[in-house]
């Protein structure tokens, strides 16, 4: 009778922990990283010792939950961290491309519109040259368009900045989820095989894995104890955490002076140069370098405007009978102003008429001229939106998928959960009747005596 005690109580035992899991699971269903856990129970057997010309037997002495799975594959995972790296660089891309185009501002108040009222007032004052109130509107027109060339370039500078700020903040969360993952291998390798602990740990693990392939692309492998070995870009990359050690290396952010990104990896005093092929530090990296070249460009375009400017009012004659002289400074965005406020040399005559020089002003629109180098630029930042939405679309629906795969296999079917629910719930009851039944049949044999 005390056996069947012992059958009864194994039975409520295991099916109270395959509960358990079932509540886990369905706590967890909508927790991004979480795997779905399967208890798997085996039969307990007694030894029976050999008696007289016999062998010696077995006998069914109750049930235990033999292990806790955790329903994960590591192929998919791979699958799926490739994919959300990839993605994740085409969005930090496609946003980032976005803000240099709004940087350009070619609006109202931007650099095509200014640049167009050089010629648009240098035209009116061809009409009337010696009138100084037009003469002040054509100096405003070039003071306006070198203000909004340098508000261009000093927005570019500032996008940069950020840019360059959330690269740093994306290492620094990447180097906090190698420590936190190094310290997770460790207790890995003391946690027992087919335990819920160790299906926690395995989650935790595969959470950091997930942060920071989102940053920078990653190859993993899992060693004999569950622990990650974790390599930068793919299996030939550098290590960012090698197996059997619990700190990691360090990835360091290098900033140059125009702007542009570059890493390091480094393993106690040796340093390697690192580039990033996919996650958001790629797409940093893509865009700190479309900066870089959007400034040199705006910088060349405040050279090339000073230049052209100074060199067709050098051709004229001022109202004081003398060669023009420069109506701009500087050699850049940021340096470039009005270099005189007199409207007395604006040199709008040449050596036959007084407003000459002033009709060969338009001369200055050329497929080399300021606006059509303006017009070009923003052109071309408008076509590189478009493609990085279009490609940050596909990638948003590439990693979709294979999270998709990954969740059909490790995610939580709450209507399985429920089937399995009452499964263990009618096993757990009959297990505890086992119990009731024993103790009513000893019961009644007390009773008889």
């Amino acid at each position: 009778m005390s056996d069947l005690i012992s059958i009864g109580k194994s039975g409520v035992l295991a099916y109270q922990g395959a509960l358990a899991t079932i509540s886990d699971n369905v706590v967890n269903a909508n927790n991004d990283g979480f795997a779905k856990r399967e208890v798997s129970m085996s039969e307990l057997h007694a030894l029976g010792g050999p008696m007289f010309l016999s062998a010696a037997t077995t006998t069914f002495s109750g049930v235990a939950a033999a292990t806790v799975t955790r329903v994960w594959d590591q192929y998919r995972a791979q699958r799926a961290w490739s994919a959300s790296s990839d993605s994740s660089q085409a969005s930090t891309k496609s946003q980032w491309t976005g803000t240099v185009e709004s940087g350009l501002d070619d609006g109202a108040s931007g650099v095509g519109v200014k640049l167009t009222a050089i010629f648009t007032n240098g035209n009116a004052l061809a009409a009337n040259p010696n009138d100084t109130a037009l003469r002040q509107s054509f100096l405003y027109a070039i003071q306006d368009a070198a203000g909004a060339i340098s508000r261009t370039g000093s927005g570019l500078t500032k996008i940069s900045s950020s840019v360059a700020s959330q690269a740093n903040d994306a290492v620094t969360q990447i180097n906090d989820a190698l420590d936190t993952l190094g310290r997770t291998n460790v207790a890995l390798q003391t946690v027992p095989q087919g335990s819920s602990g160790r299906a926690s740990l395995e989650d935790q693990r595969d959470r950091l894995l997930g942060t920071i392939a989102d940053r920078v692309g990653i190859d993993v492998s899992i060693d004999s104890h569950g622990a990650a070995v974790v390599r930068m870009n793919d299996n030939n990359g550098p290590y960012l955490l090698m197996s059997g050690k619990s700190a990691p290396e360090h990835l360091a952010l290098h900033v140059a002076n125009d702007g542009q990104l570059s890493f390091t990896v480094t393993t106690g005093v040796t340093s390697l140069a690192v580039s990033p092929t996919s996650g958001s530090l790629a797409g940093y990296v893509d865009i700190a370098s479309q900066l870089a070249g959007r400034s040199q460009q705006i910088d060349g375009l405040a050279a090339t405007l000073a230049q052209q400017i100074n060199t067709w009012n050098a051709q004229g004659t001022d109202l004081n009978g003398n060669p023009g002289g420069n109506l701009m400074s500087g050699t850049d965005a940021a340096s470039l102003s009005l270099a005189t406020t007199d409207t007395n040399l604006v040199a709008a005559a040449d050596a036959t008429t007084p407003n000459g020089n002033l009709l060969t002003l338009t001369s200055l629109r050329t497929n080399t001229g300021v606006e059509e180098s303006w017009r070009t630029l923003v052109t071309d930042q408008g076509l590189k939106v478009q493609s990085a939405k279009a490609l940050a679309d596909s990638a948003v629906s590439a990693k979709d998928a294979a999270l998709s795969d990954l969740d059909d296999l490790s995610g939580v079917d709450l209507d399985a959960q429920a089937a399995d629910l009452m499964r263990f719930q009618q096993a757990y009851s009959a297990s505890a009747k086992v119990i009731q039944t024993a103790r009513e049949t000893m019961q009644m044999i007390f009773n008889l005596f």
